[in-house]
């Protein structure tokens, strides 16, 4: 891939950007993320959230379950658009 993620990678980035995952207090749970990889993908689950760590697309939450948030937009939103991904690219309000 063009920006370093694996499809499988950019599977999860586009789950947790859908969901509005964009701050501390609105984090994704990990078990409900790993349940629908798990369905969608052959990957692992902890190597995609370590790709998408170790790339600071995404940091995680510590509570009573591991939870996970969109750390830096801009960069999850280029990678996101890079591979015709349905994201929003700037403010865009309803007339």
């Amino acid at each position: 891939m063009s920006c370093g993620l694996s499809e499988d990678a950019l599977l999860a980035l586009n789950i947790l950007y859908h969901n509005r995952c964009f701050r501390t207090d609105r984090g994704y749970n990990s078990k409900k993320l790993e349940n629908i990889l798990s369905k969608k993908t052959t990957s692992n689950f902890g190597d995609i959230v370590k790709e998408l760590l170790d790339g600071r697309y995404i940091a995680p939450i510590k509570k009573k379950d591991m939870k996970y948030y969109i750390s830096d937009m801009q960069k999850a939103i280029f990678a996101l658009d890079l591979h015709s991904f349905s994201v929003t690219k700037g403010k865009v309000r309803k007339l």
